[in-house]
């Protein structure tokens, strides 16, 4: 808040200043901070250490210096404004009046507060405060959070945080802080995520970086930190989402659990992950129907039938699937989560030249999001530029290293490297995924095909004794020569491959192809 009301008294925070009536009160500066420190703690008792560190910081002072600001609160407040707790500290003691807080928005809402600069230089402290404006813009290419705009964040830079106050003053649900340590050469940055609501925390990162050229490397780290932090946000609302009762949801809080369904069963072959979001997702458009996060819902269940080969048309599901994702973008051009998943069905729709397109806009759009960068590198290997593919999939792994959906990162890796012949890469890439994925079809399949490229037979069909018994419908359709692509080099390797995989071509098949 930045006006806090008690008795007669208004505190103005923004303008650091005292008021009674329409007049301002003259308060010295350290009067100023500790009666803000103990309001804002008002609720316990404030020790003298953390008040020295908080009043005074990196100043050496006498306990007068202390007295004598809490003897001229108490001849402006009265007496009992500042109480004594003997042997413990001080607490505020005067009725705070409430205000009203801010409405949580209907979306993920996210404030950045301003970086901390504990590397000594005060020089530095753009550099820190630059944090603040680089992620809260690259945050906002996020169709699906509400960002607080960086002058708001401001307001809390030389203040004490009480995260939970500022949740109700922002009205929002997720404080993104950090801190920097810069030397001549290197520069560290340590961020964490914390849901402001409870004050839990949700994800932390250290980042490293040399510190040469200084404006790179913000920026650098800044894509680095929103690369890491939308996915987390997206799993800490998922879980949120999860717990809350049905009949409590709105249009957007419905299609958002779809998302959170669909893209936590992605690489799930059983169908009834994808059931459940087409469920929600109608109910979403039947009390809005211009929800675009419903609309991309349907087109993301679209595809992944497709994908894992559970429907019964895929003519049908893919035509419904391009018309849904045009839909959500129709309803918020910006979506670019909707721009992917078109550019893959119209890439599965043998349109690559559109669907690549696409998929290129889509990062264009949001360069920050990492399942686009690794769909972007997989259809780069495919019908683009072959150059590109790896490291535009190790791109997405490198960016955001501990995203939920690692596993289908990793498949896409994998995928990339079959593509532009990188087969033991590939298989080993197969084997992690996997790893991040339990039970999924998709690294099998990988791991089938890769491991006849690089000659191990018994791995190969062991991969595909596996998948069969997993997703025997997307086996069938990659035996009928059905794959993401149509690209005659990738399909006639994959296809051969895995049929040397399945036992129904003899190993030596793959000598003129690998």
């Amino acid at each position: 808040m930045d006006s806090i009301c008690f008795s007669d008294f208004v505190l103005q925070r923004r303008t650091r200043q005292l008021t009674r009536a329409l007049d301002i009160v003259p308060i010295g500066a350290r009067a100023f901070d500790l009666l803000d420190l103990l309001i804002t703690h008002r609720e316990r008792v404030v020790g003298r250490d953390e008040i020295m560190a908080a009043v005074w910081p990196d100043v050496v002072v006498g306990e007068n210096n202390l007295n004598v600001q809490v003897a001229n609160l108490r001849k402006i407040l009265g007496g009992d404004a500042i109480l004594t707790v003997p042997g413990r500290g001080l607490r505020f003691g005067l009725e705070v009046v409430p205000s009203a807080a801010l409405a949580l928005p209907d979306r993920p809402s996210v404030v950045v507060l301003p970086f901390n600069n504990f590397g000594g230089d005060p020089d530095l402290d753009w550099f820190a405060d630059g944090f603040v404006e680089d992620i809260t813009t690259e945050l906002s290419r996020f169709r699906d959070l509400f960002v607080v705009a960086r002058n708001s964040a401001f307001v809390y830079r030389d203040r004490p945080r009480d995260l939970r106050a500022i949740s109700r003053e922002l009205g929002v649900r997720y404080a993104v802080e950090g801190s920097v340590r810069a030397t001549a050469d290197r520069a560290r940055v340590a961020a964490q995520l914390v849901d402001a609501t409870t004050g839990c925390h949700v994800w932390a990162e250290n980042f490293d970086r040399d510190f040469s050229a200084s404006f790179d490397t913000q920026a650098q780290v800044a894509r680095a930190i929103v690369t890491c932090l939308a996915p987390q946000i997206d799993r800490a609302e998922a879980e949120r989402i999860r717990v809350t009762p049905m009949e409590n949801l709105t249009a957007r809080g419905l299609a958002l659990r779809a998302w959170s369904v669909v893209s936590a069963g992605d690489m799930t072959y059983d169908r009834r992950a994808r059931d459940a979001a087409d469920g929600l997702a109608r109910q979403a458009l039947a009390l809005d129907p211009m929800s675009g996060v419903a609309w991309r819902v349907l087109a993301w269940v679209a595809w992944w039938h497709i994908y894992h080969a559970t429907t019964p048309s895929v003519a049908d599901t893919l035509t419904a699937g391009i018309d849904a994702a045009t839909q959500a973008i129709a309803a918020d051009p910006t979506d670019h989560h909707a721009r992917r998943i078109r550019g893959l069905l119209h890439s599965m729709h043998r349109n690559a030249e559109v669907g690549l397109q696409e998929l290129r806009q889509a990062h264009e759009m949001n360069p920050n999001c990492a399942v686009t960068l690794a769909w972007l590198g997989l259809y780069e290997a495919f019908s683009g530029d072959a150059d590109k593919a790896v490291p535009l999939t190790e791109a997405a792994l490198r960016r955001s290293p501990r995203d939920p959906a690692r596993g289908s990162l990793l498949a896409a890796l994998g995928f990339a490297h079959f593509a532009v012949r990188n087969y033991q890469t590939a298989a080993e890439t197969a084997d992690a995924a996997l790893a991040e994925a339990v039970g999924s079809a998709t690294p099998l399949i990988l791991g089938a095909i890769a491991w006849v490229g690089v000659g191990r037979m018994d791995r190969a069909a062991e991969a595909f004794e596996q998948v069969s018994a997993i997703a025997p419908t997307l086996v069938a359709a990659r035996l009928a020569g059905r794959w993401l692509t149509t690209n005659p080099d990738y399909l006639a390797r994959a296809h051969m491959f895995f049929r040397i995989a399945g036992g129904l071509a003899p190993p030596e098949a793959a000598d003129g192809l690998r």
